[in-house]
């Protein structure tokens, strides 16, 4: 059996010893997002948070958020989303910054923030990521945030809806009322109107 010559050794050696941070933070990182997988984000956090970010900064702040917006930390999540969209880390990737907009569209769709959320978006599928399943996730995406945020537009106010239906008025008046709210066809009525008036 032929030894490998020394030159090979050390050569291997030298590539092995400038890479171990790299491969224990890329580790770490792994191991952080088996916890994400399973659930545990607060645990998660707190492994993204121990790993030194030097040598994936991008990576480590989009997982980090991703773990925040989990846990309802939302502000932070999303200037961490910003954070990993920045384009001289070394690890940035356009695949990158569009998931980050499409994680971050899902926090602000799932806080009611339609309009914000439709921007994020067309966002990520302005960053050509060249994914094509991530394209289709953030077109099908966008046109969920479209709609709820017209119909949210087109919806009566919250203060002008009819409460004035009485204990003794009947289940199907107010099915009626809210049959009429939920098509739009039903308009605010004047300030002072009675009860049994015309509500439009």
């Amino acid at each position: 059996m032929k030894s490998p010559p020394l030159a090979s050794i050390l050569l291997a050696s030298a590539f092995a010893l400038s890479g171990c941070s790299e491969l224990a933070d890329f580790a770490a990182l792994a191991s952080a997002n088996r916890l994400h997988d399973r659930g545990d984000y607060q645990g998660a956090a707190a492994a993204y948070l121990s790993v030194d970010s030097s040598a994936f900064p991008a990576t480590a702040a989009y997982d980090l958020a991703n773990a925040y917006a989990r846990l309802g930390e939302h502000r932070a999540a999303e200037a961490l989303y910003a954070a990993a969209r920045k384009g001289e880390a070394p690890d940035f990737s356009p695949k990158l910054a569009a998931a980050s907009w499409v994680n971050e569209g899902l926090s602000l769709y799932e806080r009611g923030s339609f309009e914000e959320a439709w921007r994020a978006f067309r966002a990520a599928l302005s960053a050509g990521s060249g994914d094509r399943d991530l394209e289709r996730e953030a077109r099908y995406d966008l046109e969920l945030a479209w709609r709820a945020w017209k119909l949210r537009a087109a919806a009566a106010p919250r203060g002008a809806a009819p409460t004035s239906i009485s204990s003794g008025d009947s289940r199907e008046a107010e099915l009626k009322i809210l049959e009429r709210v939920e098509t739009g066809t039903w308009r605010p009525g004047a300030a002072g109107s009675s009860a049994g008036g015309p509500d439009y």
